[in-house]
């Protein structure tokens, strides 16, 4: 059997400064000094009551055993990178989630006890270990025993980890969706696999619907690879100075990351069949979102009304995000896409007035692509994009608005 197994570091900012400083092993040590509110905890911290997201001097009076120290992302990016060099040496798949955890294909509970063997070992510090048939089970797995804990769920033990788990819990369930799932009577996580693929359908959205045949065991959601071993894939990511919690502005520069990966389809004469994009936070995690595209694209605005639909499960309120991704996956050539009942040469009847557009918006765009190598990048851009390209001297001296057809506006 091929297991999902995930991984994650205890406390792990916290962690890495113990494990740094031996001298600190057994105290209650918060990070996030600069940033003056705690942002990891160790063991010995939380239990005295400090949480994520206390700020520093309320800790300081409270708590004077504490000890606060600045976050160093510097030193928890080489722990991470460590960390999923050593599950590469059992996994061939390792998805590197966030600094602090990832997901790796195993095909056995054994190969999964010696990666969490090498990883305390190695790096002086706890993991803890989940193994499923599914990512979402895995991750349920992984937080049940923690710190320091492995739990293996298998397909016909699902029951009894469920049973007493509440909805809210659920990976990829929002407060929302949990509000409106608890409206439906749906309290706990077997609540919700006890529903038919019938009412889930006629009830709630894709998403759930995934949700749900994760939870009962089918996969649906796969382990990535890192981008260095990602064929068929376009990525597109951007850091940006100020960090920020405004949705407008992240909104702003995931549609100059489409712009920029879409452009990249159209060069090499590629479509995307499937698109995930994410948010990273100040503390290197990610939020992201996975869906398959209506049909193969290589033009940015149906991708970008999609991220503009999802865009509220993904993005947290009041959580600060230094950088954005998108990845264009499921790649075919051009030369390879079945014409469509619309497409000139076809025997049978003309479709839908929106398959015309298509076509019509890819001719614009391949027109946008010959201008931009003329005169320069950005030089044509979409308006989604322009608080993206206003950092850095990005943004040029001069651009023109225009009011394409079937494109909406762009400048």
């Amino acid at each position: 059997m091929t297991w999902i197994l995930h991984i994650d570091g205890d406390s792990f900012f916290a962690s890495v400064e113990m494990s740094l400083n031996p001298a600190l092993k057994g105290r209650a040590v918060v990070t996030g000094h600069e940033r003056g509110i705690a942002t990891a905890m160790s063991k010995e911290a939380k239990a005295l009551g400090i949480h994520r997201g206390m700020p520093v001097y309320q800790i300081k009076k409270l708590y004077p055993q504490a000890i606060i120290v600045r976050s160093d992302y510097h030193n928890y990016s080489i722990f991470a990178h460590r960390m999923y060099n050593i599950v590469r040496r059992y996994a061939g798949k390792v998805e590197e989630y966030s600094i602090d955890e990832c997901f790796a294909r195993v095909e056995d509970i054994e190969t999964a006890w010696k990666v969490k063997s090498d990883l305390q070992k190695e790096l002086g510090m706890t993991f803890s270990l989940g193994l499923g048939p599914t990512k979402v089970i895995a991750k349920v797995a992984s937080k049940w025993n923690k710190p320091d804990g492995f739990t293996v769920i298998e397909p016909d033990k699902l029951e009894g980890f469920l049973r007493d788990m509440q909805i809210g819990q659920i990976w990829g369930i929002g407060p929302q969706t949990a509000h409106h799932l608890q409206r439906l009577n749906i309290k706990t996580a077997l609540d919700f696999i006890q529903r038919s693929e019938d009412w889930i359908r006629g009830n709630l959205g894709k998403r759930e619907l995934e949700l749900w045949h994760e939870l009962r065991g089918t996969p649906v959601y796969h382990v990535h690879t890192s981008h260095d071993d990602l064929p068929g894939s376009i990525q597109h990511t951007r850091t940006f100075n100020p960090p920020t919690t405004d949705k407008k502005i992240l909104f702003s520069e995931l549609s100059k990351n489409v712009e920029g990966a879409c452009a990249k389809a159209r060069a090499d004469k590629l479509l995307a069949r499937k698109v995930y994009y994410f948010l990273k936070t100040q503390e290197f995690r990610y939020h992201r979102f996975e869906m398959a595209l209506p049909e193969p694209l290589q033009t940015p605005n149906e991708i970008l009304n999609l991220i503009k639909e999802t865009l509220g499960e993904v993005h947290k309120a009041g959580v600060v995000y230094r950088a954005t991704g998108v990845a264009l996956n499921d790649l075919i050539p051009e030369a390879y896409e079945q014409k469509s009942l619309f497409q000139e040469g076809s025997a049978c009847p003309p479709g839908p007035a929106g398959g015309v557009k298509n076509e019509k918006k890819r001719e614009i765009f391949k027109t946008i692509d010959r201008l931009e190598r003329k005169y320069g990048a950005h030089s044509i851009i979409l308006g989604s994009s322009m608080r993206a390209l206003t950092k850095k001297g990005e943004r040029v001296g001069f651009h023109k608005r225009f009011n394409l057809p079937f494109m909406g506006e762009v400048v």
